[in-house]
């Protein structure tokens, strides 16, 4: 009876955590643009606090900061609409190259004395598919901005009762100063880790797309956007946004060019990421690297392309104010933990 009643909560506590996974998932629609309008606000928010601190009225410093976020959503919603149009009049050209190549191919694998129409004729060595595939992975990246009009419009209210919501936030926890301590130091690590991977993540993609100019690769600045971009996923998020370039360039450049481009790519992205990181992000968010790599699917799984943007900000709330203020928790949340501080997220 007694190994009985001990297995009670546990069983409990998973058929919970299945229900709020369950809701989780049903709402991601309305909930991914929230939680991504939540963030942009923890950016923003230092921003016009700091424009207030200069005598810069704050009806004044809401709409500069307002305004600066519009201006920026819609250049990158006009670039990446733009550069996919351009892309799909390019794709004519780039299934002859990938008829080349493949061509080819078959014709060393024959010299060796394998078949080689064979694996031409497979599914994923044709032309067709292999394009379908490119384009369908940046209309994807298109697509996840597609909901802007909602986003920013859930910002704008978010942005506008942030300086309110914090006093009420104080004075609601008055009397539990712990949880109160863990709420700010929460919204200032993630809203300076999402500020130094900002900028970061702008002076790799920027060298990154001169390499790319250098070397001749089609669409170098919709490629750094992309490294840009992806530079906020964990682990995973760089071999995503080096595949297109890296692909491009095997098509236009030749085998030489690209093994080049490849290990310069590696090469810049490595020195911002392991010389020039830790001296701003210090330990990080205290996140060891298999959660960081988990926390990246579970999201995704979640929320769908927006959830891997947001994975680490959003492990780091549910361990920070869900899991450590809580005997019973507090286990699975040093687990989470990266224990040494070499163990650090990118």
């Amino acid at each position: 009876m007694n190994k009985q009643r001990s297995v009670m909560p546990l069983l409990l506590g998973l058929a919970c955590l299945v229900l709020i996974v369950s809701g989780l998932r049903a709402t991601s629609s309305l909930l991914g643009p929230v939680l991504l309008s939540l963030f942009i606000v923890l950016v923003t928010s230092p921003l016009m606090q700091w424009l207030k601190a200069r005598k810069v009225p704050g009806w004044l410093a809401y709409t500069l900061v307002l305004l600066g976020v519009i201006a920026v959503g819609l250049i990158l919603i006009l670039f990446l609409a733009v550069s996919l149009t351009q892309l799909s009049a390019e794709l004519p050209t780039y299934r002859g190259l990938i008829d080349d190549q493949l061509a080819r191919l078959a014709q060393w694998l024959n010299e060796l004395g394998i078949d080689g129409q064979d694996i031409r004729e497979l599914e994923w060595f044709q032309p067709g598919r292999i394009l379908q595939l490119l384009f369908s992975f940046i209309s994807a990246l298109l697509n996840t901005v597609s909901n802007t009009g909602f986003t920013l419009l859930i910002f704008i209210y978010m942005l506008a009762s942030a300086a309110n919501f914090s006093d009420r936030l104080r004075h609601g926890l008055a009397s539990d100063q712990p949880m109160l301590v863990r709420f700010s130091q929460f919204a200032s690590s993630i809203s300076t880790y999402l500020l130094i991977k900002s900028w970061l993540g702008t002076l790799t993609a920027l060298v990154q797309v001169i390499l790319m100019v250098i070397l001749g690769i089609d669409f170098a600045v919709l490629w750094g956007v992309f490294s840009f971009l992806f530079n906020f996923v964990p682990n995973v998020g760089f071999y995503i946004s080096l595949i297109p370039p890296a692909f491009i360039a095997l098509l236009t450049l030749g085998w030489a060019k690209t093994l080049i481009f490849v290990i310069g790519y590696t090469l810049i992205n490595n020195f911002f990421d392991i010389v020039v990181a830790p001296r701003y992000l210090g330990k990080g968010l205290d996140l060891s690297t298999l959660v960081t790599f988990l926390a990246v699917v579970f999201w995704a799984w979640i929320l769908g392309p927006i959830g891997a943007f947001l994975a680490l900000p959003l492990t780091v709330m549910v361990k920070t104010l869900v899991l450590e203020p809580f005997p019973e928790t507090q286990l699975l949340a040093q687990l989470m933990s990266s224990g040494s501080g070499g163990d650090r997220p990118e």
